[in-house]
């Protein structure tokens, strides 16, 4: 795919953009990746954005435009229509991640088992791989959030959420520019944080009720089951800790040991975010999984119990790949996500067929739904 500069006043709906769009004072207008239309254009032109770079097939433009168009018209709003999630999960893009996702997770099943019992040679490398053919089924690191979302019918608390962990951890890393090294380590810490509730009976895992205080505390204990597991392995040390310390929390309120801030690993403190991130958007035997937005604004409402600028990373760049998404409001309105408030990143500037909602200062409405 080759990318070609166009001045906006010559740009066409169902045109694809190759990079972000920012206003002279760098304020992001329209992320990459986003199919043109009417309005969006008309967006441009008002906050003087001279030109974009647009995606071009290597051997058609005219291609290229067209199937973008199609995207295009297949976003607008429509009740008889498919919704954001259910677009994605319709295209031929998400069938081939779905199956590689799935030809994966049966072998890092195998590889997370086997690390209980045996060396950790090979095993890891084999598991880092499955992460790198997984990523490779998608253009950056928002499509594969994206992904991730479509495939909430998972019901898998330690096999499945421990693979999108890692994968988190791994895009997370690369938006705080870690080395390669760095990023090998925290993908692996994302494999592997929860591999103590392998010791826990799974009736307990996946107790759709309440737990008992009995079954609580076994819960509680999986942090220092995977460090016990992992603690004579041939592993970098920050793996290990990770695994011990992903519900810490950086205001001494987690556990199991009660660390307070930089005495939580910073490795450690990148996959709390992600673990947090992933538990709350997933599908759960007691529950469904969480609209993005509301779990943003959760994040953001309890800041201090993560590290500060892997938070604001995060939260910055999800929040992003959200503009100019439509969205279902609380109050049943249907709207579109225009600016982002940098002071309350979870609460952006919503515009709807009635009125222009700026929700970070109205706490009255949320967003429940993208559509």
């Amino acid at each position: 795919m080759k990318t070609k500069k166009i001045l906006t006043a010559n740009l066409t709906p169902g045109m694809v953009t190759a990079e972000s769009a920012y206003t002279y004072t760098n304020h992001l207008v329209i992320q990459s990746n986003t199919v043109l239309t009417d309005e969006i254009i008309d967006k441009l032109k008002y906050y003087a954005v001279k030109s974009v770079k647009i995606l071009v097939e290597e051997d058609s433009d005219e291609a290229s435009n067209n199937t973008a168009d199609n995207s295009a018209n297949s976003s607008i709003i429509d009740n008889d229509k498919p919704t954001y999630f259910e677009r994605i999960q319709q295209s031929a893009e998400f069938k081939d991640f779905n199956k590689e996702f799935d030809n994966c997770m049966d072998n890092f099943r195998t590889s997370l088992n086997d690390i209980v019992v045996k060396s950790t040679d090979g095993i890891v490398d084999s598991m880092l791989d499955d992460v790198s053919h997984i990523m490779q089924k998608t253009r950056n690191p928002l499509h594969l959030l994206d992904m991730m979302q479509c495939m909430r019918g998972y019901d898998d608390l330690t096999y499945t959420h421990s693979m999108n962990v890692a994968l988190i951890c791994n895009v997370l890393g690369k938006w705080l520019h870690l080395s390669e090294n760095d990023l090998d380590i925290l993908t692996t810490a994302g494999l592997l944080h929860d591999i103590g509730k392998l010791k826990i009976p799974e009736e307990i895992i996946k107790k759709p009720g309440k737990l008992t205080d009995y079954e609580f505390e076994q819960i509680q204990n999986h942090p220092q089951y995977g460090y016990d597991i992992l603690r004579g392995k041939k592993l970098d040390s920050r793996i290990k800790l990770a695994a011990l310390q992903h519900h810490e929390r950086f205001d001494g309120k987690g556990y199991p040991n009660h660390l307070a801030g930089n005495d939580i690993d910073y490795i450690a403190s990148i996959v709390t975010i992600a673990d947090v991130y992933d538990a709350m958007t997933s599908d759960r035997c007691y529950r469904k999984g969480i609209c993005p937005f509301p779990v943003l604004e959760d994040l953001e409402r309890t800041k201090d119990r993560y590290e500060p600028s892997a938070l604001y990373t995060f939260m910055q760049h999800t929040v992003e790949a959200y503009i100019n998404t439509e969205v279902l409001l609380s109050n049943g309105e249907k709207g579109r996500v225009v600016l982002i408030n940098k002071n309350f990143l979870s609460r952006p500037i919503v515009i709807t067929d009635k009125k222009t909602y700026d929700l970070s200062k109205d706490s009255s409405i949320q967003i429940t739904a993208l559509i």
